[in-house]
């Protein structure tokens, strides 16, 4: 009786499983149609350019679609890496969705990429200006722009920033950068203190970008992507941003939840932009970053972008998906600018 009683027990616990969560339950994939999936590609093939200096912090890489969107020009995406995320790789599969739908993308490598360089430019060995980076990214983009020539589509050219990224976008317009339709802030890391031990910050002396006084100004709309998980550049961070883009014609913010229904948990962490690291297994966590390929990707940043070029500047339509035995995932929140 007993044994029958243990039995009916665990046939409980493995049912509260199901209903709960377990790991057996899967993420989605990417979506087979709308923002994030490949429902408008045009093309498989481009070809890629490059010019500059990996020793002076100015290598830069630009990639051109075999079909412009418009036939003979095309909107432009400045991809902005992260701290450290110095080259296209990291970011390959979202560069590559960009070109499939027959966009421009232009990827600017403003630190310093060997390793005395960097060391020097993580203001180990003298100070670390970011305004210098923010000044060589501007500069290289209008050189590729300049090479770019009639392919540009000139009134659409639009800024992607992931972390340091998002800074370098927020000082964009003080610098003299081109002027963009838009931004998409994909958690936007603007203190650099933040996520580095007490004992390192010690050694560290940073001339940090002045981005609060350059934030009223910014006038062209500004969308936020962030993670409930994110310890490096928090929500807190996003909604100070947000609150001072005084003149921007739309700003909002929107937040990814972790949700660990199943296996792999969808994990909005400060590595979320990021394809994959390589080395790095899936899903392990370094200084509270990952970087994988997943539902995240497709169906939050890519698609996040996706929305902002095909116009949306508000209440973007975001689908987080289901999970394998159909239970939603945890939608997106957002926040927007308060009209006072």
């Amino acid at each position: 009786m007993l044994g029958w009683k243990m039995l009916g027990g665990l046939m409980l616990m493995a049912m509260a499983g199901v209903s709960q969560g377990a790991f057996w339950h899967k993420p989605p994939g990417a979506p087979e149609q709308g923002f994030g999936s490949r429902e408008n590609d045009i093309t498989d093939t481009y070809f890629e350019y490059q010019f500059g200096s990996a020793a002076e912090g100015d290598q830069t890489w630009y990639y051109v679609p075999a079909q412009l969107k418009y036939d003979t020009t095309a909107p432009v995406v400045v991809f902005l890496h992260g701290f450290a995320a110095l080259i296209p790789k990291l970011y390959q599969t979202h560069i590559e969705h960009l070109l499939k739908q027959g966009n421009i993308v232009i990827f600017p490598q403003f630190q310093k990429a060997t390793l005395t360089g960097f060391l020097s430019e993580a203001g180990l060995f003298a100070p670390a200006d970011q305004s210098l980076w923010a000044a060589r990214a501007v500069a290289t983009v209008n050189q590729a722009l300049d090479e770019l020539g009639e392919q540009v589509q000139a009134d659409e050219v639009y800024l992607y920033g992931h972390s340091l990224g998002g800074l370098i976008a927020l000082a964009w317009q003080a610098e003299g950068g081109v002027a963009p339709r838009a931004a998409v802030l994909s958690h936007p890391q603007v203190n650099a203190q933040e996520g580095i031990p007490a004992f390192v910050r010690a050694f560290l002396r940073i001339i940090e970008i002045p981005w609060r006084d350059y934030a009223p100004d910014i006038d062209f709309p500004v969308v936020i992507l962030n993670g409930d998980e994110d310890t490096i550049a928090t929500v807190e961070q996003s909604r100070e941003i947000l609150s001072l883009l005084s003149a921007v014609p739309s700003a909002e913010l929107y937040i990814a939840q972790r949700d660990c229904f199943g296996y792999p948990c969808v994990s909005p962490n400060h590595g979320g932009p990021l394809d994959k690291i390589q080395g790095l297994p899936a899903h392990l966590k370094l200084f509270s970053v990952s970087g994988e390929l997943d539902s995240l990707d497709w169906r939050f940043y890519f698609a996040g972008l996706d929305a902002v070029m095909a116009g949306w500047q508000q209440q973007l339509p975001f689908d987080p998906g289901h999970w394998s035995n159909g239970r939603p995932v945890k939608p997106v929140l957002v926040e927007a600018l308060s009209a006072e």
